[in-house]
């Protein structure tokens, strides 16, 4: 399909490793699933073995989320009619005696909520999931697809990752790091493509890898879950901001010149180091047209 040979060619030419995700906003249908690097059919055993694992694919392996999962927040605070938070940051944010500290340490100043989405700071997130409380946050977070394995057909599912349990999270430096999308919380990018595509339709509904089977007859398959989760209007407000964030703040390369597109980018500290340094996992998750989403894309270099 032209979607698959198009992120095929993405990946081929800009990535190293990792995965490109592209859902059919509409129906959550998958057009697009990429991993790289990719193995070698004809010696699977030095893929075995290889350091950059050519044999996991990577759209259906746990990562640190990062701030790909603020959307969470934004959308549960326009759904609460919590949208009044304005924080001056000073580039850190201390909760009970722990400092929690945005990309460098970079104070951002006076923001609301569209300056925090655009300029992805840790901080008013943090504030702003005081304001919401532990219970409705981590409520989104679950109907929107954290913790949950998507099904790709009936006996294959991605990595669950891990949603932290409410009683996790009523530790305040969890929460405090929940609400940027850090700690225990872990998703696939395949759950990273869903939450998004929920959060700009309005309804979540598992992505969708298999659309027939064929025993003696052609079996066509339906969605086996599509729920509301958010208002029409939260959802149109959402887009709106997300678009901000390409237009103006850390997601500006994804801009495209004749057409647009919402996005939030998210670099996610994994606890794992290599020659001293920390590995992150970048993230950009992001739609477009960005008023009506044809397509939900996700994109992790890990």
């Amino acid at each position: 399909r032209p979607v698959q040979r198009a992120a095929e060619a993405v990946a081929g030419r800009m990535m190293t490793t990792g995965c490109i995700v592209v859902l059919d906003a509409a129906n959550a249908e998958v057009r697009a699933c990429v991993s790289v690097p990719g193995y070698d059919p004809a010696d699977p055993a030095a893929s075995l073995t290889a350091v950059d694992s050519p044999m996991l694919n990577r759209a259906f392996q746990s990562y640190a989320v990062g701030s790909v999962f603020k959307p969470v927040l934004a959308a549960a605070a326009l759904e609460a009619g919590e949208t009044g938070l304005v924080y001056t940051c000073p580039g850190w944010c201390e909760v009970d005696g722990q400092v929690f500290r945005c990309a460098g340490g970079i104070p951002h100043g006076e923001v609301d909520l569209a300056a925090a989405l655009e300029k992805s700071c840790n901080g008013y997130f943090i504030r702003l999931g005081q304001v919401l409380g532990a219970e409705q946050v981590r409520a989104l977070a679950e109907r929107v697809g954290f913790g949950q394995a998507a099904e790709l057909t009936d006996r294959f599912r991605t990595a669950a990752g891990i949603l932290p349990t409410a009683e996790a999270l009523t530790s305040s430096g969890a929460y405090a790091n929940f609400c940027f999308g850090q700690g225990e919380l872990l998703a696939t990018p395949v759950q990273v493509a869903g939450m998004l595509n929920a959060l700009v339709t309005g309804t979540w509904r598992m992505p969708l890898f298999l659309r027939n089977t064929l025993d003696e007859a052609l079996e066509t398959l339906a969605h086996r879950r599509a729920e509301p989760v958010i208002s029409e209007q939260t959802a149109q407000t959402l887009r709106g901001l997300l678009a901000g964030v390409v237009a103006n703040g850390t997601g500006r390369e994804a801009a495209l010149p004749e057409t647009t597109a919402a996005g939030k980018t998210g670099t996610a500290q994994t606890g794992q180091f290599r020659a001293g340094e920390e590995l992150k996992n970048s993230w950009f998750a992001g739609v477009f047209p960005a008023e009506q989403p044809r397509y939900t894309i996700v994109v992790l270099q890990d």
